[in-house]
This record gives C-alpha cells, sequence and structure tokens, in this order.
C-alpha cells in the first residue's frame, strides 16, 4: 500500500489542482491520497474565499481519500513555520510514503542541493543575512540574497553547474520557497517520506487575470468577486461566468457556486474591516508588540496606521514597507484578531501539530483511517466534542494545556470566519462542534 501526501490550501479547488494531483499519482503509483489543507485561514494572510468543509468536499470529488485540517497556528505562519506545521503532521502519521508538490521545476537535486544547505546553515551564511537584514530586506529577500553571495564567493555543494543568476530566479518563485522549506523540514525530522516535485503548468502563481483552463488560484477568486459585483447571490438565478466555470472541475464547480449562491463567501480581509479596526484601535502599542510577526517597533506603526485609516486596504499601505511585505503585514492582521502571541507560537513550532483533525474522507479514506490509528500516537479527532472530554484524563497537564491551546485557536478561527456569511443565521459560532465531517460514500 503507497500512500501520498500533499500539502495544500485549495482556495479554490482548480484544474491545475487537478493536474497535480493526477500527475503526483502516475508518478508515485499510490494507492491513496492525504491531504493536509490549511483551515479557514491562509499562509497569505487571507481568509480562505470559501469554508474548510466546502473546499473539503471539493477534493474528495476530485480523488483525494482523506483531508486532514493544518492548525491555524501553522496555516497563516511564514513558508518555514507554515512547511513545518504541515510537514511534521504528515510525517507524524506514520504511514506516507511521498510528499507531492508543485513548483517552478522538476529539478529535484538541485532542490535538495539547496534544501540540505539551508539544513546546514554555515555560520558565513548566517552572517551574510544579517548583513542584508541590516539593509532593510524582508527576511526572504534578505534569505535568497545572502544564498546567492555565499553560492558566488564559496560555492554550494551540488550546484556546481548552477549559476548566481539562475539560483536567484529560482528563489523568486514562492512555491519554489515552499519546496524548499518541504524538503528542509523533511531533513530535520530525518523523515522516511520521499519528496516528489512536479513542475506547475499553466498560469504563473501572481497571474490576476483568467488565461486558459489552468488559471492561478489569485486569477480565479479576482474573477469571483468581480463575478459577484456584476450580479446578486441573493437570488436562485446566481450563476457563476463560464470564465470561472473553465477553469474549476465539473465535480467541484457545483460546491463553489452553491456556496456563493447561498452567501457563504466570498470571504475577504475586508469581510472583518469593522472588527478588525475595533480590535486595533482598543489594543495599546505594547499589546501590539506580544502579537506574533510584530518586531522592531511595528507595533507603533500598526497603531498609528489604525487611527488615521477606514479600510483594509488604506490600513496595509500605511504599514507595509520594503521590510514588511503585504503579505507579512496581512498575517500579522489575522494574528491581531486572533491574539495569536510570540509565546505561543515559540512553544508550538517546537513540537508540532498535536493531533490530526480530520475534515473528510472518501470510502477509500477509511482504511487510511484504519492504518494511521494502528502506526500513529497522534491523536486523530473525528468528533472534536468527544476528544475534548477524553484529554481531560490526559494526566501530563502542559501536555493537555498546549492539546487545548492548539485546538482553542481553531475554534475561534471558524468562529470569527463565519461572521463573514452574508446570512445572519450563518454567523452562528461553535460550527466546529456541529458541522459534521464530510464523507463522500461513492
Amino acid at each position: 500500500m503507497k500512500i501520498l501526501g500533499i500539502i495544500t490550501e485549495y482556495n479554490p479547488f482548480h484544474n491545475g489542482h487537478l493536474y497535480h494531483l493526477f500527475k503526483a499519482k502516475e508518478i508515485t503509483r499510490a494507492d491513496y491520497v492525504v491531504a493536509v489543507m490549511s483551515g479557514n485561514f491562509l499562509q497569505r494572510g487571507e481568509p480562505a474565499i470559501i469554508n474548510k468543509w466546502a473546499r473539503t468536499k471539493m477534493a474528495l470529488n476530485a480523488g483525494v481519500d482523506l483531508i486532514i485540517e493544518l492548525p491555524f497556528v501553522f496555516s497563516t505562519q511564514d513558508a518555514n513555520g507554515f512547511a513545518f506545521g504541515a510537514v511534521k503532521l504528515l510525517d507524524s502519521l506514520k504511514v506516507i510514503d511521498y510528499l507531492c508538490f508543485g513548483c517552478e521545476t522538476d529539478n529535484l537535486d538541485t532542490l535538495y542541493s539547496i534544501s540540505n544547505f539551508l539544513h546546514v546553515e554555515p555560520q558565513k551564511y548566517k552572517e551574510l543575512i544579517v548583513c542584508n537584514s541590516k539593509n532593510g530586506y524582508e527576511f526572504p529577500k534578505a534569505r535568497s540574497q545572502a544564498l546567492c553571495e555565499y553560492h558566488r564567493i564559496f560555492g554550494i555543494e551540488g550546484l556546481e553547474k548552477i549559476s548566481t543568476l539562475e539560483l536567484s530566479k529560482l528563489l523568486k518563485y514562492p512555491n519554489n520557497i515552499l519546496a524548499l522549506e518541504y524538503i528542509k523540514h523533511l531533513l530535520n525530522l530525518k523523515s522516511k517520506i520521499k519528496p516528489i516535485a512536479i513542475k506547475r503548468i499553466g498560469a504563473s502563481y501572481h497571474q490576476k487575470n483568467i488565461k486558459g483552463k489552468i488559471s492561478s488560484a489569485t486569477s480565479i477568486r479576482n474573477e469571483i468577486l468581480n463575478n459577484l459585483n456584476l450580479s446578486s447571490p441573493k437570488t436562485d438565478l446566481f450563476m457563476l461566468n463560464d470564465k470561472i466555470k473553465s477553469t474549476i472541475p465539473p465535480s467541484g464547480f457545483s460546491v463553489l457556486e452553491s456556496e456563493l449562491r447561498e452567501g457563504r463567501g466570498p470571504i475577504t480581509l475586508d469581510s472583518y474591516r469593522q472588527s478588525i479596526f475595533a480590535i486595533l484601535r482598543r489594543m495599546s502599542s505594547d499589546d501590539i508588540s506580544r502579537i506574533h510577526g510584530v518586531t522592531e517597533g511595528l507595533e507603533n506603526r500598526i497603531k498609528k496606521a489604525s487611527l488615521k485609516s477606514y479600510t483594509i486596504e488604506q490600513l496595509i499601505n500605511a504599514i507595509k514597507t520594503r521590510r514588511y511585505t503585504r503579505t507579512k503585514i496581512q498575517r500579522i492582521i489575522l494574528h491581531i484578531m486572533m491574539n495569536l502571541s510570540k509565546e505561543d507560537i515559540t512553544i508550538f513550532n517546537k513540537y508540532g501539530s498535536l493531533y490530526a483533525r480530520v475534515l473528510g474522507f472518501s470510502k477509500k479514506g477509511k482504511t487510511l483511517l484504519r492504518a494511521i490509528k494502528k502506526n500513529s500516537s497522534t491523536p486523530l479527532i473525528s468528533k472534536l466534542s468527544n476528544y475534548l472530554r477524553q484529554i481531560i484524563f490526559e494526566k501530563n497537564n502542559r501536555v493537555r494545556n498546549r492539546l487545548v491551546k492548539m485546538l482553542d485557536y481553531d475554534i475561534l478561527a471558524t468562529d470569527i470566519y463565519v461572521l463573514g456569511n452574508k446570512k445572519a443565521e450563518d454567523r452562528t459560532a461553535r460550527l466546529d462542534f456541529t458541522h459534521k465531517i464530510v464523507i463522500k460514500k461513492d
């Protein structure tokens, strides 16, 4: 039995994801597919366009067998924290044979050489990062420049045929960065999981407009927002346009259209505008300074911007600098909404995910659940209320407190997320306790 692991957001599931899924199955000849998927808030610092259960249904309809939620505390971190949380979770299941990811290159030897270098982190390289950071660059760019400079001066083992220019180009793509982080953490964990790189086809990651049947998730989300501006989702006659329909598998398109028709999306950061400003204006600069991601006096800039801005776009533009990118600011805004502290992240990043929360499974997925229960010591959560009753008996207070706190963030994330729904009755809290696991029976 071969089991393939995928780390994803599916925001929403589209034809590019379907290509990746089919190609991964073809290469690995896997019998089962497990996806670790972000919940209601994502790595770019944005809410998912539709909720995690709807996205789970889209994935199951497309051929994924088991969907496990990546906890909020990892799904909204930078590439390193996101990758660590997801890879550690997959590894802890003790059944995964392959991790397949999409990136701009399928040269695994090159990716391995870079990841191994990042795993070792020579002292000279660390000094170059510090030097570049002092020049005002955000960490990803400071690290990229340091890598290129180190390669130019000293050379990196395994990259003898790669020029500094080629290396610089490779490090510009977000999917490549995530791929490097996945491999690095597999190395750190001494995992038996084998990484597989699949070269992306079609649209680029940053593409803003739909071009062809395989388009970026960004372009699809933009088109959905434009579509809704031109029509009303309050009527049963509401339909997504053919442009959007052409980019999404039929099995998932009906799910997406139904969610939007019912007013459960599209959710954006602006859906929480009033809440965000209320929280920011209530918090002191000292309170903001304790939030994960806030460093070097950024709390003062955030506080000042919150008093002078009245839209989310204004707020982000007033805070961001060359050092603090839009994505980083968006992540900080989410962490402020959730009151996610630096102290908590330090603890969570030490242990990784403490449980595997099941969002949905197929008929084949039942076999996977049995295999995980047999091989893994990681708690498998299917019904949240039952699990919370069980951990009361956990003898180790520290372990119990960490479990409860990590779960509390997931529960709160959903409680806040549903406030973006159009219908008042869809904004009630504690959906994590009442929503059923998505089961695909055929």
